[in-house]
């Protein structure tokens, strides 16, 4: 199955441009865009919902008079594609959601998110003006709880953010247990495994974001990664 999923982290501007930061560019949203984008972020949707995902979050930004007008199935597929083209948007592919996640972050660089007290403000007011009520805002201001494994992981990230490096590291690490190179195999896929479950476990937690997608994954990674998920 094919998903697709936001890439890049917003930009304040004092300008009111909606301005997206991917990897060291940043680039200016038009309006669907904007919706689109926001609609996939820290969300992977299938690609046969992706539509109906941007309509519903028109029809509570816009009402549903308003949102009709935007959700030309023509207009929203140019625009998709569009942000493909721009790399705002990734395109992956997988028997799941977390699948797909496995063979996408291979290839990403991603991006803890660090929430000042008016980040989680103006995400309280968001929602409020959503509609999903006080008790879904008040989410804004709760911290994230981590497991030991978690927070060792975003600490990683916070140093090098380039996933095809840990994974290198995994196997490097790998080839030095004194076991046969079956073995060695078979320890390798359950660590990455593992390491990628805690990466999914922080992304849909709302503490990474994917900052980039390289064009290469790094020595092997493709390969190994193919013999993991």
């Amino acid at each position: 199955m094919i998903f697709y999923t936001a890439v890049g982290n917003r930009v304040e501007e004092d300008s009111g441009r909606f301005v997206v930061r991917v990897g060291e560019q940043e680039k200016v949203l038009s309006e669907m865009e904007t919706m689109l984008w926001a609609a996939l972020t820290w969300s992977v949707c299938e690609e046969a919902n992706v539509h109906s995902q941007m309509y519903r979050l028109l029809c509570i930004a816009l009402g549903k008079e308003k949102a009709m007008e935007w959700a030309d199935e023509e207009d929203f597929r140019f625009c998709l594609n569009r942000l493909v083209r721009r790399g705002l948007v990734a395109r992956c592919e997988g028997e799941t959601k977390e699948e797909a996640l496995f063979f996408l972050f291979q290839r990403a660089v991603l991006k803890p998110i660090c929430y000042s007290f008016s980040d989680r403000m103006r995400s309280f007011t968001d929602s409020l003006v959503m509609g999903k009520g006080i008790k879904f805002a008040l989410r804004a201001f709760q911290k994230p709880t981590f497991s030991y494994e978690e927070h060792k992981v975003f600490t990683q990230i916070v140093k090098n953010g380039t996933i095809s490096d840990h994974l290198c590291s995994l196997q490097e690490e790998t080839q030095k247990v004194p076991v046969a190179e079956k073995q060695k195999w078979e320890i390798l896929e359950q660590v990455s495994q593992e390491y990628l479950r805690i990466l999914v476990s922080l992304y849909k937690k709302k503490q990474l974001v994917i900052s980039c997608i390289r064009e290469e994954g790094g020595l092997e990674a493709k390969e190994r990664m193919a013999a993991i998920v």
